[in-house]
């Protein structure tokens, strides 16, 4: 524990949090202004500079790597403080303005955000986050005077979350600038670590042709597209879960147990499968979050880009498409297509690759100039997520051609094909260089445990050739 941390602590047993009511979910709510004089129970602060006491330059207070200034600026202020010798003067111009940071948080203990504010107009007030918006806000009538908010979290799993605060106007608009002051912001956390259930491995029916056999009965002597068809009526019914579950399934089915074997996750855009990969990722504890560089964190890469559905459900959270991934690497994939690149613009560590397209694609029909190249390892994969994505939706996916500029070079508009020549060319080449391999079979079990569906070409390779041709 730090100077600045012990110094948080001390100060906070001669001041108050707020009490806790009783917690019916993960969050209990709490009174949103408390005064000072009562005690608080003895913790840690996880929070980094919520004293604002350390500015890297004049609007950079140090630790908060996440901050999104849209909005609001911050500057330190020795003048008007609560703890220590400064506190942070948020200059505040628009509606809605967040400020956070990244923390990790473990399963069985409590943590209390909490934060002192002080009004100096009454016209913004502010809104506690803790990893979500939760419903305890500064009373902007207190002008010129301290107050302090706090809330109660209970996660149920280790992971990393964002701490903070969002800025409102409290009549909806800004005709002029306003000023906040912030201090004291204490994570507090309480209680003991809680050990993880063990994780049971998922049943493989991949590896029962019995099973096998009975769950694709129905699509048995169809051919072409009728046999998609049949396939979707096969695979639509899956249970649609939330974005966040999917932690839980890339920290448990998501694991380098077939490369270097060291159950760190398995990255697509930073594995090197002959050699020792540039750095690795904890599960959990490394997840996005923001970042800076590559190596920063992984998040939830949708293979299949949201943007392109309309970041709708159950497509958003379908695992069958979705992957742990490098997070700045695909932010530089952006919603850029697959593709085979001519020159390189970026190269991650792995050699995925971001830039021009071949003459190849080109001949075959694409239009952009911009496309991603995964290595060839995980080619297949992705490819048969891709035939996955244009057989569990072929009732809406000839809709989505026209939500983007990327999404109407790879889409086709139809329900049948679904995607252009030049994609069915290059997926079927990936799909054959790059066969099924153990890997799959094992997340197309565990996928099918989480969700209830299964990916057809995963189980049957042969589905290719048999809907889109040899």
């Amino acid at each position: 524990m730090n100077n600045k941390t012990k110094i948080a602590i001390l100060l906070l047993s001669l001041t108050s949090l707020a009490a806790c009511g009783d917690s019916s979910d993960d969050k209990s709510t709490m009174s949103s202004v408390t005064t000072v004089g009562q005690e608080t129970p003895v913790g840690v602060d996880v929070a980094v500079n919520g004293s604002f006491e350390i500015f890297t330059d004049p609007t950079t207070p140090t630790g908060w790597t996440t901050i999104d200034t849209w909005g609001v600026a911050v500057a330190q202020d020795s003048a008007i403080f609560t703890t220590g010798l400064n506190s942070g003067a948020f200059t505040v111009t628009k509606t809605k303005a967040d400020f956070r940071q990244n923390v990790d948080v473990v399963n069985g203990k409590t943590y209390t955000l909490s934060m002192s504010v002080y009004h100096t107009e009454g016209g913004v007030k502010t809104r506690l986050y803790l990893a979500d918006y939760v419903n305890v806000y500064s009373d902007p009538s207190l002008v010129n005077q301290w107050q302090e908010i706090s809330f109660e979290y209970k996660p149920t799993e280790d992971k990393n979350i964002e701490i903070g605060t969002r800025f409102y106007s409290v009549s909806g608009t800004f005709d002029n600038e306003e000023i906040v002051y912030i201090d004291n912001l204490v994570l507090l956390a309480t209680g003991e670590a809680q050990e993880p259930a063990p994780l049971l491995p998922p049943p493989a029916i991949g590896k029962d042709p019995e099973a096998l056999k009975a769950y694709y009965q129905s699509s048995e002597g169809k051919t072409g597209f009728e046999l998609k068809t049949a396939l979707y009526d096969i695979i639509k019914g899956h249970t649609n879960k939330t974005y966040n579950d999917l932690w839980t399934f890339m920290s448990t089915y998501s694991l380098d147990t077939y490369y270097e074997n060291d159950n760190t996750i398995l990255d697509m855009y930073s594995e090197i499968p002959s050699a020792s990969d540039s750095y690795n990722f904890a599960p959990i504890l490394k997840q996005c979050g923001n970042y800076k560089a590559e190596g920063d964190c992984y998040n939830r890469e949708h293979s299949f880009p949201k943007s392109w559905f309309d970041d709708k459900y159950p497509m958003y959270s379908d695992v069958h498409h979705l992957f742990a991934t490098d997070g700045y690497v695909n932010g530089k994939r952006s919603n850029f297509p697959y593709g085979e690149v001519d020159t390189a613009t970026f190269t991650s560590s792995n050699g995925s690759k971001l830039g021009s397209p071949t003459a190849n694609l080109v001949t075959l029909g694409f239009t952009g100039d911009t496309v991603f190249e995964p290595i060839d390892e995980f080619k297949g994969d992705l490819a048969r997520a891709y035939f996955y994505m244009a057989t569990r939706y072929e009732n809406t996916i000839g809709s989505w051609e026209t939500n983007s500029t990327n999404s109407d070079a790879v889409l086709n508009g139809s329900t049948d094909a679904v995607f252009e020549p030049w994609v069915i060319a290059m997926l079927k080449e990936w799909h054959t260089n790059d066969p099924v391999s153990t890997k799959e079979e094992y997340r197309n079990d565990a996928a099918f445990q989480y969700q209830g569906n299964r990916n057809p070409f995963v189980d049957h390779p042969e589905y290719v050739s048999e809907i889109w041709g040899n």
